[in-house]
């Protein structure tokens, strides 16, 4: 099965609490998530829904209540080690959820990792990256003034969730770029390309975030050293 958003968040997490961290998504089943609807995990997660985290007596879901639990237990750094800390990387885990990022990312993903190219709806995919665009321009505004991460020089819980949205977008647009009938002109986003540069250089984003979805697009792997660019060179 191909992660999800929330699995892609949870492996970095993951990556970053250290080698002995093992979280896993379960497949099993007649159907994709089959696990779901057990009645054992209907008792872990009364929504039934992935992701789910067990650890010891204790089920934490929804991805970015687990994104935050994980940090405030086992690496407090990652929300700028206070409570203060938290409050400033909290908002913007909130904000991606209700600015409806699933809105651009779903039809932009079906259409160029899961649609022939003769099959592709061109009005879909323009309308998912003008939406994309929009919702990042705040990000792109923010780390303007931060000149690093999401909350400034530290990374955190806020750039994780970040972080799978843009890698998510970039690999899409390569994808598209191979097959560019109806591909428009592409806004450039100075520092969210120098971001995702930084991103890279993260062990955890590289392996838990960027290559999983180079996979679902049917991209070739980068090699050691080599990076990929925010958006696809022209020519």
């Amino acid at each position: 099965e191909v992660p999800t958003r929330p699995e892609y968040e949870l492996t970095l997490a993951s990556g970053r609490l250290g080698p002995d961290s093992d979280l896993l998504c379960d497949h099993t089943g007649s159907q994709p998530y089959g696990v779901v609807d057990t009645e054992e995990y209907g008792q872990l997660n009364p929504m039934r829904l992935v992701p789910c985290l067990v650890d010891g007596s204790l089920a934490v879901w929804e991805s970015h209540s687990i994104v935050r639990y994980l940090a405030q237990k086992y690496a407090p750094e990652l929300h700028l080690g206070s409570t203060e800390g938290m409050a400033r990387c909290s908002p913007w885990m909130d904000w991606l959820l209700f600015s409806k990022f699933h809105e651009c990312n779903h039809d932009m993903i079906d259409q160029t990792a899961r649609t022939l190219p003769a099959d592709r709806d061109l009005n879909l995919m323009q309308r998912a990256y003008h939406g994309y665009v929009e919702r990042l321009q705040k990000v792109e505004d923010q780390i303007g003034k931060t000149g690093a991460f999401i909350t400034g020089p530290e990374f955190s819980v806020a750039d994780i969730v970040v972080g799978v949205e843009l890698s998510r977008f970039s690999c899409s647009l390569h994808r598209w770029k191979e097959e560019p009938e109806g591909m428009p002109k592409l806004v450039a986003l100075p520092n969210l390309e120098k971001y995702f540069r930084r991103l890279q250089q993260r062990p955890g984003f590289r392996e838990g975030c960027l290559r999983h979805e180079r996979k679902h697009q049917h991209m070739e792997q980068l090699a050691e050293g080599e990076h990929q660019d925010l958006l696809p060179k022209d020519g």
